[in-house]
């Protein structure tokens, strides 16, 4: 498989068939950091398709300072989060949460225990959006995307400290704000 770094150089050399080549690669990671963060379909669409124009415009000027990923998932988060800055008002937690994906199924499955993780998965989703929107994206990023914190770091300017600073305090609310669902169950 040719490396990022190697299909950046070609494209900065001319070859768009390269852009097409990331855009293959990342389409389904963009949607899916976009989709958790925004928890609308549409917009995270709208958001993913966004970050792909800027990288296409961008890509030309990149130093290669960091790695491709990493500079287009800054490229993402950052439209997600203004995108939820303008939309503060409007920010419902979707009922649609099938992206939850957690090891909640046994082997032995029931409709009693398929209704209790449905609920289960719902109420980590709104928990998830209660956050507040900088431990939600370093949540999201670390643990669906399974980046280290030194990735979300370079991704979000920020530093390793403070990254894992947001992870925490985010893990502890989300275990706060479903306490009622950790032993029930």
């Amino acid at each position: 498989m040719v490396s990022d770094e190697t299909l950046v150089s070609q494209f900065q050399n001319g070859n768009e068939q390269a852009f097409n080549e990331l855009v293959n690669r990342y389409r389904e990671k963009a949607y899916q950091i976009a989709y958790r963060m925004v928890r609308n379909q549409d917009d995270a669409l709208d958001l993913a398709q966004d970050a792909f124009v800027r990288a296409y415009k961008g890509l030309r000027n990149f130093k290669g300072n960091s790695k491709f990923y990493t500079w287009f998932y800054r490229i993402v988060t950052n439209l997600c989060i203004n995108f939820k800055t303008r939309n503060r008002f409007k920010d419902a937690v979707s009922l649609d949460n099938e992206d939850v994906h957690l090891p909640l199924e046994s082997k032995t499955r029931s409709p009693l225990k398929d209704v209790i993780n449905q609920e289960l998965k719902q109420k980590i989703a709104e928990a998830i959006a209660q956050l507040p929107a900088q431990q939600r994206t370093v949540f999201i990023l670390r643990y669906y995307e399974g980046l280290t914190h030194q990735e979300i770091a370079n991704i979000l300017g920020k530093s390793e400290g403070g990254i894992k600073a947001n992870y925490f305090h985010a893990v502890k609310k989300l275990q706060s704000l479903l306490a009622a669902y950790q032993h029930g169950l």
